[in-house]
């Protein structure tokens, strides 16, 4: 009876203890917890790096930038493509600012979470992105353009980041990111040259083409997802 009790009283001190020493919940952290988000999801994602405030400032000033600033652009439509082009490579390097331990300073916590790797890399992916493409929508509104072509990028960014997690189940995330980006860099100005035409890339044949990555490349993750399952983000 005696040890019961010792065993007993020892793990409500180790339960107290655990909530006295862990970290204090941040606001967004408790709002995902008030919107029925497990525990465990919530901190993940709350911990995510490309949430942090100095990075989502360093992204609207840089989109925002490429949006309004006139500097030495001769018409609307080149300036409207320099934005177009950046906006699909935003999301993909908030991906890969997520992962691994220079990044992320909860990493050992991801490695021991009660998650898969590959829901893990889901649920952050889908909140960055999130994140991103609102920050990328303001800077859209300020385009001096208007019409559809305000929204072009949406579809290739959706390309350019689910491209960028199929080629994460065979190499390092970072080197994915930095292949995808420069090939996707190299495809804008081809086009635009081919075509004599700043945002070719951007209209609906290349729209079309961008959703049929999208489903190959959402394909291919559920083929590999066991790639996942043993993931360290290296």
């Amino acid at each position: 009876m005696t040890h019961d009790i010792e065993q007993r009283l020892a793990i409500n001190l180790e339960m107290v203890m655990g909530e006295i020493l862990a970290p204090r919940r941040s606001r967004f952290e408790r709002c995902l917890l008030r919107l029925r988000m497990p525990e465990p999801t919530a901190r993940l994602v709350a911990a995510t790096p490309s949430l942090r405030w100095s990075w989502i400032a360093a992204v609207c000033a840089v989109l925002l930038f490429a949006a309004s600033a006139s500097g030495n652009a001769t018409r609307p439509a080149d300036q409207l493509a320099v934005l177009l082009a950046l906006a699909p490579l935003v999301p993909i390097v908030a991906v890969a600012a997520t992962y691994g331990p220079r990044a992320d300073r909860s990493y050992e916590v991801t490695l021991v979470a009660p998650l898969s790797g590959l829901r893990l890399l889901i649920v952050r992916t889908l909140t960055v992105v999130a994140a991103t493409a609102a920050i990328t929508l303001l800077a859209a509104v300020t385009a001096p353009t208007g019409g559809w072509l305000r929204f072009a990028w949406l579809l290739p960014s959706a390309a350019t980041t689910t491209v960028t997690l199929a080629l994460a189940s065979r190499i390092p995330i970072a080197k994915a990111t930095a292949i995808v980006g420069v090939s996707w860099l190299l495809i804008v100005v081809a086009v635009g040259q081919l075509q004599s035409d700043a945002v070719a890339a951007f209209r609906w044949p290349a729209q079309i083409l961008a959703a049929a990555i999208v489903l190959a490349a959402t394909a291919h993750l559920a083929i590999t997802r066991q790639r996942f399952e043993r993931w360290v983000g290296e």
